[in-house]
Order: C-alpha cells, then structure tokens, then sequence
C-alpha cells in the first residue's frame, strides 16, 4: 500500500513538472509566449513581451526605441529631396466647367465678375396686372444673359406683387413674372438651369399706398450663385 502511494505521488510531481502553467500579464521565456497574449507586444524581451527588440521587428518607416516602435526622423538627406509635385488637374478654364476656373494647374472656383456680383442690378420692373417684360427689362436681362454665360452657374428668379389683388391671385402673377424672365433668358441662349419662385405680395420692398411704392413692389429679382 505504501509502495502504490508513492507511486501515485511520484506520477503527480512528474506531470506538474511537466506541464507548467502558461505565462501570463506579459511574461514570457520565448517570444512563442506572447503570440497568445494581446496586447503586450509579440517580441520577448528580458522576460516580458514587448513590441520589438531590434528596428527589423518593425515596419518600414519605423525604429525600434525602448522596445516600441517609433517613427523614424527623416534624415538630412531625405529632408533635402524635392517634394513630388501632383499631376496638373487642368491647363485651362474649359478643362473645369461651368463655374470653375483654373489656377496653378489645379480647378477652382472662379470669382464672380465684379459686373455680375451685385444681383440687385438685375431686377427688373412691371406695369400693373402685368407679367410682360417692357421698358429697360430687356436690356438688363442682356447683361445678365452675359454673366450667365461668364460662368455663373446657378440663378434663381422671385416673382413679386403689390398688394392689390388677392394673395392667391398675386403668387400666381408673381409666378408669371419669374417665368417671363426665364424665357427671355432662354431666348438670349442661356442655358444655366433657372429656377423660378413666386413671393406674391409677401416681401414688399416698401408699404405706402402709392402708385410710386407699388412700382416698386412689382418686381422680378435675380438671385446668382456657384
């Protein structure tokens, strides 16, 4: 009995001796030890698991440094090499499109023309229930028509009313004005999308009962973007 308990001792020193337990937090005898523990490096160095020992265990680019790998400072060599210039994306305003100009080989967007920066030039004037285009309209539609095809690429046209009339009648009187300037644009050669929108009576430039101030409120104004 006393010989089989020996034995039995015996058998269980050998198996825990031969079969130690895994390493753990970071610690390790090879670097076999840390290719199961994320997180603490996959190189074993002086018993721990770190990201590298020599500037080989990092990536291009990289030096190993207090056994992580940090970026390498660019030698003086290297800092002297001309920066690699992109490839031109254009040679000439016609190479960008509508809108869009181009400069040191690169599209931009153009700079509207001083002429054509104040939209506020370009609104135009009606008679009373009226919604054709008469008087100077045409001649400053012109010279929209002229910015339009400089590169302008987005326009809008609000209708407007006086506030006689009822508010269903007006929009759409507004509406017909909007849509008047559009078709003379139209006529011109313009073909920049217009958008077209009716404000009816809703935004009067001024209030008094006048025949002055109702001229004035009948009305196409012209809004210009990029």
């Amino acid at each position: 009995m006393r010989r089989v308990l020996l034995l039995a001792l015996t058998a269980t020193v050998t198996l825990l001796t031969a079969c130690p337990s895994p390493p753990k937090n970071g610690e390790c005898k090879s670097s076999a030890d840390c290719a199961s523990q994320a997180g603490f490096g996959k190189v074993c160095v002086s018993g721990q698991c770190s990201e590298c020992a020599a500037d080989a265990d990092c990536k291009d680019g990289f030096a190993c440094r207090a056994n992580r790998c940090e970026p390498k400072a660019a030698t003086s060599s290297e800092a002297a090499l001309p920066t690699k210039t992109p490839a031109s994306e254009c040679t000439g305003a016609a190479d960008c499109g509508a809108g869009r100009d181009c400069q040191a080989g690169r599209c931009v967007t153009a700079a509207i023309d001083p002429a054509c920066a104040d939209a506020a030039a370009f609104t135009v004037g009606f008679g009373f229930d009226q919604a054709e285009l008469s008087g100077g309209a045409p001649e400053t539609l012109k010279r929209l028509a002229a910015c339009l095809k400089g590169g302008v690429s987005r326009v809008s046209v609000e209708g407007h009313c006086d506030d006689r009339g009822t508010t269903v009648y007006n929009l759409a009187l507004g509406k017909k004005r909007a849509e008047a300037v559009k078709r003379y644009l139209g006529d011109l050669g313009v073909t920049t999308p217009v958008d077209t929108n009716t404000y009816g009576e809703e935004k009067p430039v001024c209030r008094e009962a006048s025949e002055a101030c109702w001229a004035r409120n009948r009305r196409a104004e012209v809004q210009l973007g990029r």
